[in-house]
């Protein structure tokens, strides 16, 4: 496959300590990457890759579902996905069933998420049906919610990752951490991802769920979890809402 430049090609500077960025359409799609590409690598949203499909095809065995998914023969929640990220959860959530809105508040990854959905929709089979369970919102999802109940309709189930990459593990998830931090350009503020949990909490009817590192605390003192899932380097604390 060509994986020459063509069509489009800008550049970002997000601070002068950090890599100069460039996307660029390649035939996969829109890319981003550092100019120092053996160091940085390159990001290209691909919401039909393996390692999406393998943790869909865990079913009700994966942390998302054992964390959102009601029981078998209940409806299907909708889900709100306040950091989208790279899509990959709201992905996973659609193939499972849910419908999702997935909220990404940073533009320069915003415009990969979008290519990536329109690139997803015009699939045939299971992924194209998933990826039109999907939208994407560009935009803070804290001013979503400070709208539900006015203008917005009100989720059954709200996700939460703050998280952000530590670039642990495989060369290639290295890179990608730290391409990700150069393209949102923002430290991590504990006390915004605590405003956004709380008005998830007084917004979701039903549940929320909030994806952390194994070690890390939980995103607030009080209330606690109702239940924990935990995997391999992440867990899912879940909490029960008034409705």
């Amino acid at each position: 496959m060509n994986s020459e430049p063509s069509v489009a090609r800008f550049d970002l500077s997000p601070r002068r300590d950090e890599p100069l960025l460039r996307f660029v359409t390649l035939a996969e799609g829109l890319t981003v990457q550092s100019v120092d590409r053996r160091r940085f690598g390159s990001i290209t949203v691909d919401l039909a890759s393996s390692s999406i499909l393998r943790r869909a095809a865990q079913g009700r065995g994966g942390l998302l579902a054992k964390a959102i998914l009601p029981a078998p023969g209940k409806p299907m929640p909708l889900v709100w996905d306040v950091t989208a990220g790279l899509g990959r959860d709201a992905m996973t959530l659609a193939l499972l069933g849910c419908e999702v809105v997935a909220f990404e508040r940073n533009p320069f990854l915003g415009m990969l998420i979008l290519d990536g959905h329109r690139r997803a929709k015009a699939e045939e089979g299971d992924v194209g049906v998933a990826a039109r369970r999907i939208t994407v919102r560009i935009e803070d999802a804290r001013r979503a919610l400070e709208r539900v109940d006015q203008e917005e309709a009100r989720p059954d189930a709200i996700l939460v990752d703050p998280m952000f990459p530590e670039g642990k593990g495989r060369a290639a998830v290295k890179k990608e951490a730290a391409l990700l931090r150069a393209l949102v350009a923002e430290g991590h503020n504990p006390e915004q991802d605590a405003e956004l949990f709380t008005l998830a909490l007084q917004m979701a009817t039903w549940r929320v769920a909030v994806k952390r590192s194994l070690r890390a605390p939980n995103i607030v003192e009080n209330p606690a979890p109702q239940a924990t899932f935990t995997g391999k380097s992440v867990r899912i604390d879940r909490y029960s809402c008034s409705g």
